[in-house]
């Protein structure tokens, strides 16, 4: 059961995202609330969860089938409070349910005809090479994160960990797939040292659909090189569910000596983060002038003792001048990276010492 509530969890966080919202109400019931929440948006879930219905059936060949009952939310509260005895005489004669209420099966619901467009051609990936993550009170580089490019039709998209820009859902699983093989290819360098940091896409992980992707990519990590392997988890949404973090923290950690949760949120929500957990959380600066990054970066470091009360690293990216170096010094920012931090490189940096004022590498 637990296995299955999870994959639920994941499941409506990556498709149910804000401003609407989900909450679990019993063991295998979620009240799903926003606006468009009895028009498309719920079709939108019919095939997705076709999918998810034939996961959820494995490895034990059950029959799967997700419902969906609207109504008054007493209606709904009621619904949720049956057992499953109840809940199949209701589908054999719907006046067992509470009254006001419509069943539907998920994976039954039409969406709107539209018009068949042709996808476009998968894109190619190009390695453009490594940006450094700096310790403020080492004076040196204690890793680095591979950072790509994808081509957009005739220009160039940048897309490099350590930058604003990430990856989108559809880009992120060859994205994460090339990274990796550009990460573990340096680390297995002759006289390698200092941290290798894969990224990973957070909504790329929770998919289900995207699992054996995923599980291919952690079964490369070499075991005998886990103290020198990090990963970052990018895309982490400001208040992602308690069961996404403790599968991801239980997932990640056999392969990774250090899990990184890598968020554009100035007010990620720290509290829901248990002690030992993950080991940091890195704020991106978003793009912008300097006042808005200002202003951001002031937001982030309001919550610093949250983050020292569980233990946890809260380091920052992005960073894309001398002055905002000389911030982060004054904020006591454990690691740093971005374009004011390192140049784009072909080799990595790690464990080599530098001076602030010789920034950027």
């Amino acid at each position: 059961m637990t296995r299955i509530v999870g994959q639920i969890d994941r499941f409506l966080e990556r498709h149910w995202s804000p401003p609407r919202r989900f909450a679990q109400l019993s063991a295998c019931a979620f009240l799903l609330t926003g606006p468009g929440v009895l028009s498309s948006a719920v079709a939108a879930l019919a095939a997705p969860v076709a999918a998810l219905e034939r996961s959820l059936a494995q490895p034990t060949g059950a029959n799967v089938s997700l419902l969906l009952f609207e109504g008054p939310i007493e209606t709904v509260q009621a619904f949720a409070g049956l057992d499953a005895a109840a809940v199949d005489r209701g589908l054999s004669d719907p006046t067992h349910f509470p009254p006001g209420g419509r069943l539907t099966r998920v994976a039954e619901i039409a969406m709107p005809a539209e018009p068949r467009t042709a996808q476009p051609a998968p894109r190619s990936i190009l390695m453009a090479g490594f940006r450094g993550v700096y310790s403020l009170s080492r004076r040196a580089f204690v890793g680095d994160m591979p950072s790509l490019t994808l081509p957009d039709d005739d220009h160039p998209l940048s897309v490099m960990c350590g930058v604003s820009s990430h990856p989108t859902v559809e880009q992120a699983p060859a994205f994460d797939v090339a990274c990796f093989e550009a990460g573990l290819k340096a680390l297995q360098a002759p006289g390698h040292v200092g941290m290798v940091f894969l990224p990973l896409s957070y909504w790329g992980l929770i998919d289900q659909g995207l699992t054996a992707t995923y599980d291919r990519l952690l079964r490369s990590l070499p075991p005998d090189r886990r103290n020198q392997l990090a990963t970052s988890v990018y895309g982490t949404p400001r208040q992602p569910s308690a069961r996404s973090l403790q599968w991801l923290s239980a997932t990640l950690s056999g392969g990774f000596s250090n899990i990184d949760l890598s968020t554009a949120e100035p007010d990620f929500a720290v509290d829901a983060l248990k002690e030992k957990m993950f080991s940091s959380v890195t704020f991106v600066l978003p793009e912008g002038g300097a006042a808005t990054r200002r202003a951001a970066l002031s937001r982030w470091v309001s919550h610093r003792d949250a983050y020292k009360e569980r233990q946890l690293w809260a380091s920052v990216t992005n960073l894309r001048d001398a002055a905002e170096i000389a911030a982060c010094l004054v904020l006591r920012t454990p690691f740093i990276s971005g374009p004011a931090v390192s140049d784009l490189l072909a080799r990595p940096l790690g464990g080599r010492t530098r001076l602030i004022e010789s920034l950027p590498a």
